[in-house]
This record gives structure tokens, C-alpha cells and sequence, in this order.
């Protein structure tokens, strides 16, 4: 059971830093194709929406695992600290960046009134967000190091 739940752990840090990482490609693509950079957005919360939801499982999942492999002693582990961040840098972003940033979203009607009115308050909190997605995607890589 212990193997199998190793493999999983692989597999499911895998899965979730290697979305993370796509989602940089994904996202890049998506502004570059869709006319309208509203519409590229509002694919794109939703996506991130997704990865958020899925590393708040993973990051959970992998806690346990490790907290019963390696009881109280896990917490004095780089993995741990890894994890703690990369949780905390998705639950910052899903419950403090992106309601933050769907408010501008749906305060304005289009791109432009984001642009004109909320210009610096949206580029500002969209820099954060961009930064500590960054931020994760760079754990991400040091995790699954550590993991495997």
C-alpha cells in the first residue's frame, strides 16, 4: 500500500505542477488567438479557477501522504515547506487575487473601460497575481525534485 500511495504522490505532483506549468503555454496562446482579450480572461479565470481547485486537492493530499509516512517529523522536511507555500500561494490567489480581479471583470463591460478607469489597480493586481504564479510554478519544480 505504501508503494502504491508513493506512486500516487508522484503522479498526482506530476499532474498538478505539470498544469502549472502548461497553463503558462495555455495562456499565452489563448491571448494570442482569441480576437478579444475579455473573452481570453474569462477562459483563462476559468482555468486558473481549475488549477487552483486542483492544487488546494493535491497539496492536501500530499500533506497526508506525507504526515503519514513520515509522522511529526515531516514538518522539519523541505517537502513540507514546499507544499505549505505552494498551498498558501493558491489559496492566496483563489480566495484574495482572483475575487479581487473578477470584480474589475465584472465591473467593466469591456477591455477598454478596464484600460481607462482601472488601468493601475488592475495591472497592479494582475502583476501580483502573475508573480505568485510564478512563484509556484518554480516550487513546483523543486517539489517534484524532492518527490520523486
Amino acid at each position: 500500500m505504501n508503494a502504491f500511495l508513493h506512486k500516487l504522490s508522484i503522479i498526482i505532483s506530476s499532474l498538478w505542477v505539470g498544469g502549472l506549468w502548461s497553463m503558462l503555454m495555455v495562456t499565452t496562446i489563448l491571448f494570442n488567438k482569441v480576437p478579444s482579450s475579455y473573452i481570453a480572461g474569462a477562459i483563462a479565470n476559468d482555468m486558473f479557477v481549475f488549477m487552483n481547485l486542483f492544487g488546494i486537492f493535491s497539496s492536501g493530499f500530499l500533506l497526508i501522504y506525507g504526515f503519514r509516512k513520515e509522522n511529526l517529523s515531516f514538518i522539519r522536511s523541505i517537502t513540507f515547506w514546499l507544499l505549505i507555500l505552494m498551498l498558501g500561494l493558491t489559496l492566496i490567489s483563489y480566495f484574495g487575487i482572483n475575487p479581487i480581479l473578477e470584480n474589475f471583470r465584472e465591473n467593466s463591460i469591456s477591455k477598454e473601460i478596464i484600460e481607462s478607469v482601472f488601468v493601475s489597480r488592475y495591472s497592479t493586481w494582475h502583476g501580483i497575481a502573475n508573480t505568485a504564479f510564478l512563484i509556484e510554478c518554480f516550487l513546483g519544480i523543486f517539489l517534484i525534485l524532492k518527490i520523486r
